[in-house]
C-alpha cells in the first residue's frame, strides 16, 4: 500500500501561489503569443497566398486556469485567428499542419493530437509547456487559437507580494482559519 498524503484545499491553492509567482505575470508573457500568432498567420500566408484574418485576442478566464489555480482568478493569453475564405480538405490541410507545426516546434509547443480528422471536419491540437496549446481547425472556416497556460495578472502578483495572497479579504471568507495572511489587531 502505498502512503498517500491529504492536502488541505488551503495548501493546494498556496502551493499553486507559489508555482505562478516563480513565472512572469501575463501581462508580460501575452506578447510572446501575440508574436507566435502572428508568426503562423505569416507562414500559412506564405504556403498557401494571403487571407483576410480575423483576428481576437486578450486575456481570457477558462478551464487552463481551473484545477489547482481556480481560486486565484489567474488568466491566459488567447489569441483566435479565423479567416472564412480558406477552409482546408485533403494534401492542403496536411501542409497547414505541417506549416504550423514547423512555426510552433521550435517554441516547444511538440505534442500532436487528432481531434477530428474527416471530410469537412478537421482539428488538430498542438500542446506545449504549462498547459499551452494551439489549436487549428478547418470545417466552414480555417482557423488557428493559441493559447498559454495560467499566470497571474501584475495586479495579483503585487498583492500576493504585499498580503502573501492576491484578495485577503475574499482569503478570509474562503479560509477563515488561516495563517497564511496577517490577522487583524
Amino acid at each position: 500500500m502505498v502512503p498517500t498524503e491529504n492536502y488541505t484545499d488551503e495548501a493546494i491553492t498556496l502551493a499553486a501561489i507559489d508555482e505562478l509567482m516563480a513565472l512572469p505575470s501575463v501581462e508580460l508573457v501575452e506578447p510572446t503569443y501575440d508574436d507566435l500568432a502572428r508568426a503562423i498567420r505569416q507562414a500559412l500566408d506564405d504556403e498557401f497566398g494571403s487571407s483576410d484574418w480575423d483576428v481576437e485576442g486578450g486575456l481570457a478566464t477558462g478551464p487552463v486556469c481551473s484545477g489547482r489555480f481556480q481560486r486565484l482568478e489567474g488568466r491566459s493569453v488567447s489569441i483566435m485567428s479565423r479567416t472564412l475564405d480558406r477552409p482546408l480538405e485533403g494534401d492542403d490541410w496536411t501542409r497547414a499542419v505541417d506549416v504550423v507545426t514547423g512555426v510552433v516546434g521550435p517554441e516547444g509547443f511538440t505534442h500532436e493530437v487528432v481531434v477530428a480528422d474527416q471530410p469537412g471536419s478537421h482539428q488538430t491540437e498542438i500542446f506545449g509547456a504549462r498547459d499551452s496549446v494551439v489549436r487549428m481547425y478547418s470545417n466552414t472556416s480555417f482557423g488557428v487559437t493559441v493559447e498559454s497556460g495560467c499566470y497571474l495578472r501584475e495586479s495579483d502578483r503585487s498583492a500576493i507580494e504585499q498580503f502573501g495572497v492576491p484578495d485577503p479579504e475574499h482569503w478570509r471568507l474562503l479560509y477563515p482559519d488561516s495563517t497564511a495572511i496577517p490577522t487583524e489587531s
